[in-house]
């Protein structure tokens, strides 16, 4: 036999008593922190590598599918696509994964603007800043940050491209 528990205690679904008064919180506090901590203390801020990494991305960068070679080591060479440039960096797609690279030495081809014209290539010292897995490409994407062209007049030819 079952038994019905017919008793009146409560359940947490009423209210028994009345509710109090919701205390004011100070402005820029942490709400639970039960200390009043400022919200400025607990708030992460950007390391140096994540301030850089904003820093290229605030520069204007077109998207190329530009022809790209990159030698890790002095040896090794990689071919990949650059999905977007600016004068401080690019986001270079390949097959290999970068990750356990740190400097770079990249080989950018250029289309010319006249078919007739052979392609134009930048060479540029760079550092790894990010490798991450593209699954929308099915490969490896690195944003690389440009240390050194080899040419001034590189530098300069990609200044007159993006502008």
């Amino acid at each position: 036999m079952v038994e019905e528990n017919l008793s009146n205690s409560p359940t947490g679904d009423t209210a028994d008593l009345p509710p109090k008064d919701i205390e004011e919180i100070p402005p820029n506090t942490k709400v639970g922190s039960g200390d009043g901590v400022p919200i400025a203390d607990v708030i992460p801020t950007a390391t140096a590598d994540q301030r850089k990494t904003r820093d290229i991305h605030d520069e204007p960068h077109p998207h190329f599918k530009w022809h790209a070679e990159v030698r890790v080591d002095g040896h090794d060479v990689f071919q990949g696509i650059v999905k977007d440039i600016s004068m401080k960096g690019l986001n270079l797609v390949l097959d290999h994964n970068l990750q356990n690279s740190k400097l770079v030495k990249l080989h950018i081809h250029i289309p010319p603007a006249d078919i007739s014209s052979p392609h134009h290539v930048l060479e540029v010292s760079g550092k790894i800043t990010s490798t991450v897995f593209d699954s929308a490409e099915e490969a490896f994407r690195s944003s690389i940050s440009f240390i050194q062209f080899t040419l001034d007049s590189d530098q300069t030819y990609l200044q007159s491209l993006l502008s």
